[in-house]
């Protein structure tokens, strides 16, 4: 047979390591890769490649980055394929262009859908403490991640999870998926599954407010908030207007509840412990506006140690 022809739009890690694995298929041709635009990043602001940027470079194949995929429909256009395939684009794609396939276009989507359609499901499975999260492939329509569903497979989420290796470990699951079935799709074998409407939720993005501890909610909630935004954006919190950086907590058995839930308990070896709204959490990597992301337990040995037992976080 001749090799199944896919046009891949994606932009960040997982999406690299999709397009890998399609490289990887002695049965398909990559015929274009679509990327976001590379963005600068630090305070310097420097330009970086974006990773499925990097990964059509060392394979030697075609890529663009229009600043609106809309913009490119006539050079899409021009180029006949089987698929397109996204993952983790960052863009709507218009339906003229969802249409130009000859199979398909098909999207590698990171939830058990119709659960977390949008742009954050990884991070909302976390937070909402779920035991389980997944991979759905499923066709790409003009509603957000609405489309029928081609095969699901799922994947649990240890109490060691964060979302940095939920993505790693999607993406080894999504690489098997996408090589099991593509050809699969290909030949018809297998049937769209309808997503049932009366079960979807939503994963919008996360927005900068939407980062901020809250503690006043229970330390399991917290604990779930905190690794669903590690190792980014980062979960923060503020004394005063400093605002401290939180990337791993631990839930304790202890409690105080005749302290405000925010307050400093203790400063020690392992770490500062913080009463919430029932237990205590030990704040175990912080870092504060200027400063390197430390470990707490070491939080009196560094130019950090202006937080104080009694202090609280707002």
């Amino acid at each position: 047979m001749d090799k199944i022809k896919v046009i891949f739009c994606g932009t960040p890690q997982i999406g690299a390591d999709i397009l890998t694995a399609l490289t990887e298929m002695s049965n398909v041709e990559i015929v274009l890769v679509i990327s976001q635009s590379d963005r600068p990043v630090g305070r310097k602001k420097e330009l970086k490649t974006t990773p499925v940027k990097e990964v059509a470079i060392q394979n030697n194949l075609n890529i663009i980055q229009p600043i609106k995929i809309s913009e490119a429909y006539e050079q899409i256009a021009q180029i006949k394929c089987d698929f397109i395939v996204t993952c983790a684009y960052g863009q709507f794609v218009p339906t003229k262009i969802l249409e130009l396939p000859k199979i398909d276009s098909i999207n590698i989507h990171g939830s058990l859908l119709p659960k977390y359609r949008g742009g954050a499901p990884i991070q909302y499975a976390i937070k909402n403490g779920d035991s389980k999260t997944g991979i759905s492939i499923m066709k790409m329509v003009k509603k957000m991640d609405a489309g029928d569903y081609y095969i699901q497979e799922s994947i649990a989420i240890e109490d060691h999870d964060d979302t940095g290796s939920m993505f790693e470990k999607l993406a080894i699951l999504g690489k098997k998926m996408i090589k099991e079935n593509l050809i699969k799709i290909y030949n018809n074998e297998l049937v769209p599954i309808a997503q049932d409407e009366d079960k979807v939720t939503f994963s919008k993005n996360i927005t900068t407010e939407e980062e901020r501890i809250n503690w006043n909610d229970s330390a399991i909630n917290i604990w779930n908030h905190v690794r669903s935004l590690s190792p980014w954006p980062i979960a923060h919190t503020f004394k005063g207007e400093e605002r401290y950086k939180i990337q791993k907590v631990k839930v304790l058995d202890s409690s105080d509840l005749t302290k405000a839930p925010g307050t400093i308990i203790d400063i020690n070896q392992n770490g500062i412990i913080v009463q919430t709204k029932d237990k205590q959490i030990e704040i175990l990597l912080i870092q504060k506006p200027g400063k390197k992301m430390i470990e707490a337990s070491s939080y009196k040995l560094h130019s950090l140690s202006d937080l104080k037992v009694g202090d609280y976080f707002e």
